[in-house]
């Protein structure tokens, strides 16, 4: 057994220092958002370093008594390293100098709030979702990256990072609701029978189900709240055109699915506007969805998974989220992320074929400038 853990410890050594002259032989094609990440890497590195050689160290002791430590402890840092070499490393390997638009936007939004200012943010090529933990990854398709329209995504995403640093109050208010939910499927007449077994085991699904759904529209909302209309434009051009998945899932899909059905983000997203006061915008969202569903014959329904009794609550729950987390509130001003996001799409709105060239000079005017926090 000893043969065998020595084995493991000094193939992991091996790997790890490969990483640790892998890493530093990359650190001169970092570009100045990347360095608070990069540090946490090479840190990480070092520690992984560290606890393989404590452990041969304790190999090396010959003693049965902690041979199933040592084989903890080897199963332990070996489980770290795959995923520190399988996901945290890439986005220092793959870095290029154009990643600075989407990491100069990241570091701005991670200092907008005292919640996530001291988590370096990384950049890595996929769809748009986030690693929301200390370090986070943000991942982005990557035509996009290199654009302005789709940058508001990454709001929804950091909506995810908050719902982390929050998690005990979010989960508080969840439960919350999803008792509130219970309580409205009730049925009013009490029976016994298979029926009711069946409504039963279907009214605990739903509640169950939407444990992960108030996370994605709190985060829908996050990103209205901090991107305006921009976030608006980029969610409904982004999603518009996924096809019949969009607008209706099947009633059998719906159990335990990890999102809710995009039409319906899109009808919850056009209340929380009409609330704000704009109706336009919110008219102008939700005409657009529903066009695309008459075209495709497209009856709404979402089989008890969602109901119009259920809005009160819901959006009452998400703006006590919001309160919670804090998220920065949308400011349309010239000089700030959010306003450059906003004028793009104004601008590709009113001009789609001069768009390509003013994106290109705007950019690189926001490259240079500095950024402060509203």
């Amino acid at each position: 057994m000893f043969h065998i853990l020595r084995q493991n410890n000094a193939d992991l050594l091996r790997e790890i220092d490969r990483l640790k002259k892998i890493l530093p032989a990359n650190s001169k094609t970092l570009t100045d958002e990347l360095t608070p990440y990069y540090a946490w890497a090479v840190e990480k590195c070092d520690d992984l370093y560290q606890k393989v050689m404590q452990n041969l160290r304790d190999i090396d002791l010959r003693q049965r008594d902690i041979l199933s430590d040592i084989l903890s402890e080897t199963q332990t840092v070996t489980r770290e390293f795959r995923l520190f070499n399988q996901r945290w490393v890439s986005p220092i390997l793959r870095t290029r100098p154009s990643d600075r638009l989407c990491l100069k936007i990241l570091r701005w939004l991670h200092a907008s709030s005292p919640s996530t200012e001291q988590i370096p943010v990384a950049l890595s090529d996929e769809e748009f979702s986030i690693f929301p933990i200390k370090p986070s990854i943000y991942f982005m398709p990557s035509s996009a990256q290199h654009g302005l329209l789709y940058l508001p995504l990454f709001f929804h995403e950091y909506g995810h990072l908050l719902y982390s640093c929050h998690e005990l109050e979010m989960d508080d208010l969840t439960r919350d609701f999803q008792t509130t939910i219970s309580d409205l499927l009730e049925p009013n007449v009490q029976r016994n029978d298979l029926q009711a077994q069946h409504e039963e085991t279907k009214r605990v699904t739903i509640v169950e189900t939407w444990y992960a759904w108030i996370q994605e529209i709190f985060c829908d909302a996050v990103g209205f709240s901090i991107g305006g209309p921009a976030f608006l434009r980029a969610f409904s051009m982004y999603l518009r055109m996924d096809g019949r998945q969009a607008f209706e899932v099947p009633v059998n899909k719906l159990a335990h699915c990890s999102h809710p059905v995009t039409f319906l983000r899109v009808r919850l997203l056009a209340d929380r506007v009409r609330r704000m006061g704009d109706n336009a915008e919110a008219d102008k969202l939700e005409g657009e969805w529903e066009k695309i569903a008459q075209t495709m014959g497209i009856i709404e329904d979402y089989f008890r998974y969602y109901e119009e009794i259920f809005l009160p609550e819901l959006q009452q729950t998400i703006d006590d989220m919001l309160v919670e987390s804090s998220p920065q509130m949308f400011s349309n001003e010239q000089d700030s992320p959010v306003g450059l996001l906003n004028r793009a799409w104004k601008k590709f709105d009113a001009d789609s074929d001069a768009y390509p060239d003013w994106e290109a000079r705007v950019i690189e005017d926001f490259l240079k400038a500095d950024l402060r926090v509203m």
